[in-house]
């Protein structure tokens, strides 16, 4: 047992004072001496990049609506120029001293006489000879489906007797008459206006194609 465990020991003797072994542990030198690092570190550099401050004041392009942030909007160089608010304000949608009844004419007019041309070109039977008659039909039947969206959104969420839910102030604080369009009566009376102008819409558009028969493209 001796003698089988005396070449053991005396290889592990050589391999402990071998030179590469030597180098590799570090010899403590008390609490004063180096760390007990055995490869060397390396230094790792770092920077750090701070913007340039300069003594002129920036111009915000983007910035809360007259300079509150709790109304919860902003304002930018499209929607609060001049010429985009006034197109907005025209709209039939924001044009509250009119009628609802005239505003939905005027927005079912719109729709009705654009909603002929998809129908006619685009339609089951586009390559036939009904392909006016049919397109009329889907696009007068699309506004009657709309209408009847209409109704429903209105009972849903309008209540008869209630006053308007608008709002009666400006962003600016000045103070305007509430929208009468968000009142139970008043939206009876746009659904209305719609289904009419709607209608009114699609037989103008038919009389114009097949009637009068202009040479408009989408015949």
């Amino acid at each position: 047992m001796a003698a089988s465990a005396s070449p053991m020991a005396s290889q592990l003797r050589s391999s402990l004072s071998s030179p590469l072994f030597a180098r590799r542990l570090a010899v403590p030198k008390g609490i004063s001496g180096p760390s007990f690092g055995v490869f060397p570190t390396k230094r790792i550099s770092s920077f750090t990049v701070r913007a340039a401050q300069t003594d002129k004041p920036t111009f915000q392009v983007i910035q809360p609506i007259n300079g509150d942030p709790f109304i919860g909007s902003l304002e930018t160089p499209v929607t609060s120029s001049p010429l985009i608010a006034w197109y907005l304000s025209n709209l039939p949608a924001y044009r509250t001293a009119v009628n609802p009844l005239l505003r939905g004419v005027e927005v079912g007019l719109a729709h009705g006489f654009l909603l002929v041309g998809p129908f006619v070109k685009a339609g089951p039977l586009r390559n036939t000879a009904y392909a006016g008659s049919a397109g009329s039909l889907a696009a007068a039947g699309l506004v009657v489906i709309l209408s009847m969206c209409l109704t429903i959104y209105g009972i849903s969420s309008f209540k008869e007797g209630e006053p308007s839910i608008a709002p009666s102030l400006t962003l600016t604080g000045r103070k305007k008459q509430p929208d009468q369009l968000q009142t139970a009566e008043g939206w009876a009376k746009f659904t209305g206006g719609f289904f009419f102008g709607g209608i009114s819409g699609v037989t103008w558009a038919y009389f114009l194609l097949y009637v009068l028969d202009l040479p408009y493209y989408v015949k």
